[in-house]
């Protein structure tokens, strides 16, 4: 089975063609980006992992109800953005109306999960039925999914991820916390990405090489003493580190994902895959000007 992060993999292509190599944004060009993303995909591993599953984000995301400021930085840079943003997301969602219609893909989304949530259910799905996986994405998060059975490509990277140890990545990145998503580190407040000029508590080594071998229940009792204990004379941390770690695990580590999304995403997964209407794709790619595609049909098949 294929994993694809739909929107991430097919934004990263879009932007670093624009940034890198001057290309200009419009409809056609998203379109192609999008879809070209998919065609490379399958080409390079239909045949050895199988069919290729869709992974798309949900518009009413259960963590920023948890967390609202999950992401909150995100957010505030795209509105400062000269990207038109509006126009990749129209045509990110047109191109998964048109895969859902004629693409031999099965498409799974739910309007309260996360491509994330989704490829880690799936990828937890294939290690327990030992189904040979990959997860194509760039995203560090589903180092924690790795097994013998699930492995990861990064397509910004054109190399596969290897972990030794995803158990211990996963909690040291529960405690490090993802910037990249809005999660502070343990040490900080839950708004300190949306505070100007504030940067959040360091985290030293040494604390991390203790902390990271510790039995999590007796960890999170003595958490905060040990992190007092590492204070300057005078220096006090205005959020309690304990709790922290409840929120970061919750906002991070992919079996926290609400077992009723887990059950949806599951029962339209079951429904399985279709199979391609090839003369539907070659109209699409007709009407939208995509002869690149339409002359590489078969490596969508």
């Amino acid at each position: 089975m294929i994993l694809l992060d739909y929107s991430a993999v097919a934004i990263a292509n879009i932007m670093f063609s624009i940034k890198r190599e001057g290309e200009i944004l419009t409809n056609p060009f998203a379109l192609h980006m999008i879809l070209n993303s998919i065609r490379r995909a399958n080409k390079q591993f239909s045949s050895e992992f199988g069919s290729m599953i869709i992974c798309c984000d949900g518009g009413n995301n259960w963590r920023k109800r948890v967390f609202p400021f999950y992401k909150y930085k995100r957010k505030k840079d795209k509105k400062m953005s000269d990207v038109d943003w509006d126009l990749i997301y129209e045509c990110l969602d047109f191109a998964k109306k048109e895969i859902n219609d004629g693409f031999p893909y099965q498409v799974v989304e739910d309007n309260e999960a996360e491509a994330d949530d989704i490829i880690g259910i799936l990828a937890k799905h294939s290690t327990n039925t030992k189904e040979h996986t990959v997860v194509v994405s760039n995203d560090k998060d589903f180092v924690q999914r790795h097994s013998e059975f699930v492995c990861q490509w990064r397509p910004c990277e054109k190399a596969f991820v290897r972990n030794p140890d995803p158990k211990l990545f996963l909690k040291e990145l529960i405690l490090r916390g993802d910037s990249d998503d809005g999660v502070p580190n343990i040490k900080s407040p839950d708004n300190i990405f949306t505070l100007d000029g504030v940067k959040q508590k360091s985290m030293f080594k040494k604390e991390l090489d203790i902390w990271l071998y510790d039995d999590d229940n007796m960890f999170l009792e003595e958490l905060d003493i040990k992190i007092a204990k590492t204070f300057k004379k005078g220096e006090t941390i205005n959020s309690i580190p304990s709790k922290n770690f409840v929120r970061n695990r919750q906002l991070i580590d992919l079996d926290y994902t609400p077992s009723h999304i887990k059950d949806r995403i599951m029962n339209s997964f079951n429904k399985g895959t279709k199979k391609a209407n090839k003369s539907k794709m070659v109209k699409f790619f007709m009407k939208n000007k995509l002869r690149f595609l339409q002359e590489r049909i078969n490596d969508f098949m």
